[in-house]
């Protein structure tokens, strides 16, 4: 006569052994992306804070930046760029940037563009706005 024994055979353990590694590696996949997206909003919103940093300084300034004797050629530059001026390269934790002040032409209302681009790796964040003089 058959009885039938209680307990789990080999095969059902190996299935569930299996199946919780699978949502084991899903939750820590989801948990490294989150991660890696967390940090680079981070060092995006540093480059942001240096690029605000920099062009308050431009428009508060008495004249546009002026190109410097020996600067470095900025990675990319927006359109109908006048003149540009390498701002300097900071340092924030384990993130370099480069920050570069473009002077734009001016546009048909004769209002004075310029453009700050904080440069991080291979990104950048921009900020546009026009120097105005009161002696107008």
């Amino acid at each position: 006569m058959y009885h039938r024994q209680e307990g789990m055979t080999l095969i059902e353990v190996i299935l569930s052994i299996t199946l919780l590694s699978l949502v084991i590696l899903t939750f820590a996949y989801v948990f490294i992306q989150s991660q890696a997206a967390t940090t680079d909003n981070g060092t995006k919103q540093t480059a942001l804070q240096l690029a605000q940093k920099y062009l308050s300084g431009v428009l508060s300034g008495n004249s546009l930046p002026a190109p410097s004797a020996s600067q470095p050629a900025p990675p990319s530059s927006p359109q109908n760029v006048k003149q540009y001026r390498y701002e300097g390269s900071d340092t924030v934790g384990n993130a370099s940037y480069e920050t570069f002040a473009f002077v734009l032409n001016k546009d048909e209302d004769q209002n004075q563009p310029v453009v700050i681009r904080t440069f991080y790796g291979a990104k950048y964040v921009e900020l546009y706005n026009y120097y105005t003089t009161n002696d107008k």
